[in-house]
């Protein structure tokens, strides 16, 4: 397993468990794109991490992901993900555990792995 995307996905996990905006930031490449359900697509770092400070602004997450696959070339790889936990209005006891599962294209930018391209649904 690669310990730079082993951080990259803690980290993941961490700026959505605390609700922290600059951990998202620091993930994305520049031209990264978001694609989850039941979200819009979101295209370049600066309109995902709005996305994000909107739905983080209304839900408590507390998931954790698992490594699944990791291929890395030179600049670009994939990483599969599979996700568990629970994400529940702000304030209010989470109902059940949701999972998803994911798909992280990772680029290398300025000699560190950033998400590129994220792809996520439901797991069912």
């Amino acid at each position: 397993m690669n310990g730079e995307i082993q951080t990259l996905l803690q980290t993941y996990q961490r700026s959505l468990n605390e609700a922290n905006l600059d951990m998202v930031k620091s993930v994305y490449a520049d031209d990264a794109i978001f694609i989850g359900q039941p979200f819009p697509t979101a295209t370049g770092r600066d309109a995902i991490v709005s996305l994000y400070a909107d739905f983080l602004s209304h839900l408590d997450f507390n998931v954790e992901f698992e490594i699944l696959e990791v291929e890395l070339g030179d600049s670009l790889g994939f990483v599969r993900t599979r996700s568990s936990g629970t994400i529940a209005p702000k304030g209010q006891t989470p109902e059940g555990s949701e999972g998803n599962r994911e798909i992280f294209v990772v680029k290398k930018v300025d000699g560190a792995w950033k998400f590129y391209r994220y792809i996520f649904n439901a797991e069912v």
